[in-house]
């Protein structure tokens, strides 16, 4: 006879893909349960006597309409907690998990025939679904999932963690996806009676990793279960040995998990059906074990999670009432948005262009304007919902999308969407201090969030009067800002040499924005990380302060040179990129952006020093360059606008050590760089005419 028991630890065992690569996650509920309990005063007995009466119903319900079919739609809301890392997942990633859910509720897995003959009759549909919410608290449109950044990521035990995006529990199954829970763990949630007072609302839901969420992407088929375990757990089901978390312990036969049709079982770690508690078979294919081949429930828990489902124990009977199902938009969702994205929004001519609308809800076709007279539309998903596209003409494209779920139409044009380069657009070497229009030809800004992005500054600059902001004081932590060059062409280069001059500075908590500088050989189908900087670590070059940042003096200032020397970037499509993640911290600005290559006979370094010296300067007109450690060596000495393109050649020939008195031609006032060349070498100096 199995013993009854009210209060357990809930667990997760999660696994990989294939018994010859099986890892077992084992949970660490039992100190989360605890630690939700130390919380609040009473709380212990207090879930004693809701676990108590919940069972009374369930006895109840069983023994009075346990075998009814109504179908039970549960709304589900996933609060994505990630800091911009693989732990971002998709929404293709979370779309497969709900639907892995209802076929797993459903008993619509194909891997059921892999159930042992003893226990196929017992199998069961639970006549359970599971459905993206289309409309937040506020009866708002919404696809189900919210985003947000924190580092509360890497604590998924910490309930701060949840408090950051929550929804009605009496409304909504919560479920939180992060980076690290802890403790070899991969999910966890609460009983309903632990968590049936209203002090716990808000701690009502599941936590799961995001590489144990669906079966695509970041997950695998064979971890995606992990959530239909714990839905299992949140609808009231005990492991199939009963509470504890020592799955094979003999002492675990004389437990029990409160349902009649599961055999007695010490529990399992594998799929060996043999059992430790007697001359039987256990049903190691059950979702609530530990083994990697769950794939069914038995008629006892459709019971049990049934019953918790109608009773109004942690509000779950509210849950799947037409009332709410209309309120959180599962019944009848609304036509809400047109919304699309593409692979990339800068290409080069000739670049296939991968478009994917992301509209809700219920769309049944789709009507695409690419910008360049060319139209697409239709009503087959396979073809015409996410179409991929080519652009033969550089430009700027604006992109229209108009979807029709059948009643209404909802349409939405990106202006200026996407920039189409032809190659070789900018030759080496570009000399970049922002005193000039920004972005103009040379530089594309991508915000995709539609807040502060890049912008040229006269309030700080390490040279010159201007520089390149980021008003990262103001910007939501999580988002990114991309500033990209256009093509170069590189064609002739040995190495490639990027030079570039920042200021930052954190606030005075702890921050972790990033910048990354990365190249691409092929237009940027492809990014290599040539640096990363960190908030935490090396991308400070000011004292932290808590006021809007602004560097004052040549000291908040930093610089280095990247020396590249990878043969993929030697093309007429070679670009750079700075992407700026952020993450709670402050302003950015960047300057004196010098990109060059070098061949046998060409440039060598960006350091200055052959230029000792340039005067007067500023200049109305010529002159003075006082040149050291040369003798009699060949020069070419060039001017160049604040833009990058050349001006004049001042002189080429051979040149010695002294001062050399130059006719510099009538020039409009501004700031200009003079180039020398030497001997496979480069150095600049910057000049202003008045």
């Amino acid at each position: 006879m199995k013993k009854l028991l009210y209060t357990f630890s809930l667990v997760l065992a999660a696994s990989v893909v294939s018994a010859q690569d099986h890892i077992t996650y084992f949970c660490g509920q039992t100190a989360a349960r605890e630690k939700l309990f130390l919380q609040h005063d009473g709380a212990e007995e207090q879930s004693r006597i809701n676990n108590e009466a919940l069972e009374a119903y369930t006895a109840d319900y069983i023994g009075s309409r346990g075998g009814d079919v109504i179908v039970y739609t549960i709304p589900v809301v996933f609060h994505i907690i990630h800091q911009s890392g693989a732990e971002n997942i998709s929404d293709a990633q979370i779309h497969d998990a709900v639907a892995i859910l209802t076929r797993d509720f459903r008993k619509q897995n194909a891997d059921t025939v892999d159930i042992q003959d003893e226990f196929v009759g017992i199998a069961s549909d639970c006549h359970i679904e599971f459905k993206l919410a289309t409309k937040d608290p506020q009866g708002n449109c919404h696809p189900g999932i919210n985003r947000i950044a924190s580092d509360l990521t890497y604590d998924g035990y910490n309930s701060d963690m949840k408090a950051l995006s929550v929804w009605p529990r009496n409304k909504y199954l919560n479920i939180w996806v992060c980076n690290t829970i802890g403790g070899n763990t991969a999910g966890f949630t609460n009983l309903p009676g632990d968590v049936a007072s209203n002090w716990a609302a808000d701690e009502d839901g599941i936590v799961v990793r995001y590489d144990y969420t669906g079966s695509i992407e970041e997950s695998s088929e064979g971890r995606s279960r992990t959530l239909t375990h714990e839905v299992g757990h949140w609808l009231n089901l005990y492991h199939t040995w009963g509470p504890g978390n020592s799955p094979g312990d003999v002492a675990n036969c004389a437990q029990t998990d409160l349902v009649s049709d599961t055999p007695t079982t010490a529990g399992h770690t594998n799929c060996n059906p043999e059992s430790l508690c007697g001359n039987w078979l256990d049903n190691v294919e059950n979702y609530l074990e530990y083994s990697f081949c769950g794939r069914m429930f038995t008629w006892g828990q459709r019971q049990r999670m049934r019953a918790a489902l109608t009773s109004g124990t942690a509000q779950r009977n509210q849950l799947w009432t037409n009332t709410n199902l209309l309120a959180t938009g599962v019944l009848n969702p609304p036509l809400c948005e047109a919304i699309f994205s593409a692979t990339n929004q800068t290409a080069c001519v000739g670049e296939t262009i991968q478009f994917t609308d992301a509209s809700y809800n219920g769309v049944v076709s789709w009507d695409w304007n690419f910008g360049d007279g060319d139209t697409f539309g239709g009503n087959d998903p396979l073809v015409h919902k996410n179409p991929a596209h080519i652009y033969n003409t550089p430009g700027v494209y604006n992109v229209s999308l108009s979807v029709s779920n059948g009643t209404a139409i909802e349409s939405v044009t990106n202006t200026s969407y996407l920039t189409i380069l032809d190659s070789g657009m900018i030759s080496s070497p570009l000399i970049e201090g922002f005193e000039g229009a920004y972005p103009g030809n040379t530089w594309i800004g991508i915000n995709p969030q539609g807040d502060e992005s890049w912008e040229i500054t006269p309030a700080a600059s390490y040279s010159g009067d201007k520089s390149l902001k980021l008003r990262n004081f103001s910007i939501d932590s999580g988002n990114i800002d991309d500033l990209y060059t256009a093509t170069f062409d590189m064609t002739d280069a040995d190495t490639i040499y990027l030079s570039y001059k920042w200021a930052y500075a954190n606030r005075t908590t702890t921050t972790d924005d990033k910048l990354r500088i990365m190249v691409s050989g092929d237009c940027g189908n492809s990014w290599v990380v040539r640096k990363l900087r960190k908030g935490t670590t090396n991308l400070p070059t000011a004292t932290a302060t808590n006021s809007q940042f602004t560097p004052a003096t040549e000291a908040d200032w930093s610089g280095e040179t990247l020396v590249l020397t990878n043969s993929d970037w030697y093309t007429d499509r070679f670009r750079v990129r700075f992407e700026f993640s952020s993450l709670g911290g402050n302003n950015f600005y960047l300057d004196d952006i010098n990109i060059f290559s070098a061949t046998a006979t060409g440039i060598k370094t960006a350091e200055p020093v052959f230029i000792y010296n340039v005067y007067p300067n500023p200049s109305s007109g010529d002159m003075t360059i006082e040149l050291g450690q040369m003798n009699n060596e060949n020069v070419t000495i060039e001017l160049y606008n604040a833009t990058g393109q050349l001006c004049s050649t001042l002189f080429s020939g051979n040149l010695s050590a002294g001062r050399h008195n130059f006719h510099i031609p009538d020039q409009a006032t501004g700031l200009y760089n003079i180039v020398l060349k030497k001997s496979g070498h480069m150095a600049v100096q910057k000049v202003i005419f008045e």
